[in-house]
Parts: C-alpha cells; sequence; structure tokens
C-alpha cells in the first residue's frame, strides 16, 4: 500500500486538464500482456478517474474522464493475474469497465477509487479529504494520517486496525 503514497508521473495531457485542487494520487497501467504496443493508463485523482488510452502507437490520444458523484455501485473481479474494475454509472447507461490491470497494483487503485465513491456517497465533497486514506501531502507518514483520521472519527477502530496492519 506504501507506494500510493509515492508521486505519479502524468502525461501533459492529462496534467494539463486537472482542476486547482486535483491532485493525482494513483496511476495504473494495463498489462502488457494484454495490450503489448499502446496499454491504456488509469489516472486516480482525488474528484475524478481519468482513463488516457493511446492510439496508432501513440500517435492519438482519447481521453475520458468519470467523476465520483457520477458513480454508483462498484465491482472488482479479481483474477489469477489480472482484475477488472466494473463501476456502474448514475446518470448513464454504460457501465465503466476497466479490465487487464495488473493484480497487486489494481486491488490499491480499487480502494482509492471505492472510497471516493463512498465520501461523496456520505456527502463529502472532493478536495476536502483526499480518497486516498485522508493524504493532505506527499511527504507525509501514512500511519501518522491514519490516526489523524481515525482521531477525527472520519474511520472506524475497525478499519484503523485493518488499514494499521496493511501499512506495517
Amino acid at each position: 500500500m506504501a507506494d500510493i503514497y509515492k508521486r505519479v508521473k502524468v502525461p501533459k495531457a492529462i496534467a494539463r486538464m486537472l482542476y486547482d485542487d486535483e491532485t493525482v494520487i494513483a496511476g495504473i497501467k494495463q498489462s502488457r500482456l494484454r495490450r503489448l504496443f499502446t496499454p491504456d493508463s488509469i489516472f486516480v485523482t482525488n474528484h475524478r478517474i481519468i482513463l488516457y488510452a493511446p492510439k496508432a502507437l501513440g500517435l492519438r490520444k482519447t481521453i475520458e474522464d468519470y467523476r465520483y458523484r457520477d458513480m454508483a455501485n462498484f465491482k472488482a473481479d479479481r483474477g489469477i493475474l489480472f482484475t477488472t474494475i466494473t463501476i456502474k454509472q448514475r446518470f448513464m447507461s454504460n457501465d465503466l469497465v476497466i479490465d487487464s490491470l495488473p493484480k497487486g497494483k489494481a486491488d490499491r487503485v480499487a480502494r482509492i477509487i471505492h472510497e471516493g465513491i463512498r465520501q461523496l456517497g456520505n456527502g463529502i465533497q472532493p478536495g476536502t479529504v483526499n480518497p486516498a486514506a485522508g493524504i493532505e501531502a506527499d511527504n507525509e507518514d501514512p500511519l501518522r494520517v491514519l490516526k489523524l483520521r481515525y482521531a477525527r472519527g472520519e474511520i472506524s477502530q475497525q478499519q484503523y486496525e485493518e488499514m494499521k496492519r496493511t501499512l506495517e
């Protein structure tokens, strides 16, 4: 879980479209075993999910964004090697399906996305609390941030103990 606290390398096209109060929390690429030449990248921010799909060996790019407030339900299908994340949209007929994600990295990204959807469902505005376990600065100690979230009442004692075990 510690690598979600590292800085994420973001393409310039994505960096230009971020809001002033938006932070990229995590990034993940589809497995090259499934998409050999131009795998899609998924960037998770404190406001939305951004899909970055290079085409024609990187000469063209498609960028789609999905805001947490438009998401209703979340499902992660974990296979032996890959994970597929399916998110039901509130106002759209099509589900957001992100497939061929490397299993270990996808689990971390899935937790961040799920937390973002949950927080907006509870009326917490994006940018006030970061979906990645309340990260408020990239250089803060994860255990310290976790203790702070527990002290504020943002997470239960059971969630605190579970996250603490994961971090240690």
